[in-house]
C-alpha cells in the first residue's frame, strides 16, 4: 500500500473513530426539517420521510446528519449544487443501505473546498459500492438480522455490525478508485479491505466478523463490485 493511501487511512480511521464515539442525539424531524429549508431542498416531504426511514435504525447517524445538512447550508454553492449532494445519501436511506461513510465524506469534502461536481461524484460511487458490497456479502452467505432477534447462525450479524463492514469494504474500494487504482487489481483490493477491516478489529468491527468476512472474500468478488461502480 502506498505512503499516501496509508496517510489517507489513517486520517479516515480517525475520523470514523470520531464519528462512532460522538454520542448520537435524538434529533426531532421537525429539527431536520427546519435544516433541509436551509439548504434548501425541493422535495422535502421526500427528505423527511427518507431520514425518518433512518432514524428508525438504531445506528443512523443523527447528529453528523444534521451536521451534514448545516454545514451545506452555509457553503458557496449554488441551490442545485447543495441539493445534488444529499441525492445519493436520501436514496441510500430509501435502499436500507449505511450512510455513514458518505456523510463522511460529504464533510471531508466540504471541509477542503472540493468542487461541489467532484464530492457529487464521489457520494454516487460510494452509494453504488454500497449496494453492491451488501449484496457481495449476501451473495456468501452474510446477512443482517434486526438488533436483540435470535442469532440461529453465525453468518446472521446484528445490523448494525453487518453495516459496519458495509461501510468499511465499500469505502476501501471507492478509496483505492478514487487514488487511482485498477478495479482490476482484485488482489490489492483485498489486501487493502483486509489492512482497513484488520486495523478496525476489536475497535469498531467485531473480531469475529471480520475473521468470517476475511475467509470469504476473494479477489475475483472485489474486481466486480468495483467494476460495478466504474461501469
Amino acid at each position: 500500500m502506498s505512503t499516501r493511501r496509508t496517510e489517507c487511512l489513517a486520517t479516515f480511521l480517525a475520523l470514523m473513530l470520531g464519528l462512532t464515539l460522538t454520542a448520537h442525539a435524538d434529533i426531532p424531524l421537525i429539527d431536520f426539517e427546519a435544516a433541509l429549508a436551509a439548504v434548501p431542498v425541493s422535495d422535502v416531504g421526500r427528505a423527511i420521510a427518507a431520514i425518518e426511514v433512518g432514524t428508525g435504525q438504531q445506528d443512523f447517524p443523527s447528529f453528523e446528519m444534521m451536521q451534514y445538512l448545516q454545514r451545506l447550508a452555509t457553503t458557496a454553492y449554488s441551490e442545485s449544487e447543495r441539493e445534488s449532494l444529499l441525492v445519493d445519501v436520501f436514496a441510500a436511506l430509501e435502499e436500507g443501505l449505511p450512510i455513514d461513510g458518505l456523510i463522511t465524506k460529504g464533510l471531508e469534502g466540504l471541509a477542503r473546498g472540493v468542487p461541489a461536481v467532484s464530492i457529487h461524484q464521489s457520494l454516487h460511487q460510494r452509494r453504488i459500492l454500497l449496494a453492491e458490497t451488501r449484496d457481495l456479502l449476501y451473495a456468501k452467505g452474510i446477512f443482517s438480522v434486526a438488533p436483540g432477534s435470535p442469532q440461529s447462525v453465525d453468518t446472521a450479524l446484528p445490523t448494525p455490525r453487518f453495516n459496519l463492514l458495509v461501510t468499511h469494504i465499500s469505502d476501501t474500494i471507492a478509496d483505492s478508485l478514487e487514488g487511482g487504482g485498477s478495479p482490476f487489481e482484485g488482489q490489492m483490493l483485498l489486501q487493502e479491505v483486509r489492512f482497513r477491516l484488520t486495523s478496525l478489529s476489536g475497535a469498531i468491527l467485531n473480531p469475529a466478523d471480520v475473521e468470517l468476512v476475511l475467509k470469504r472474500l476473494e479477489p475475483a468478488d472485489l474486481t466486480r463490485v468495483a467494476l460495478s461502480a466504474v461501469s
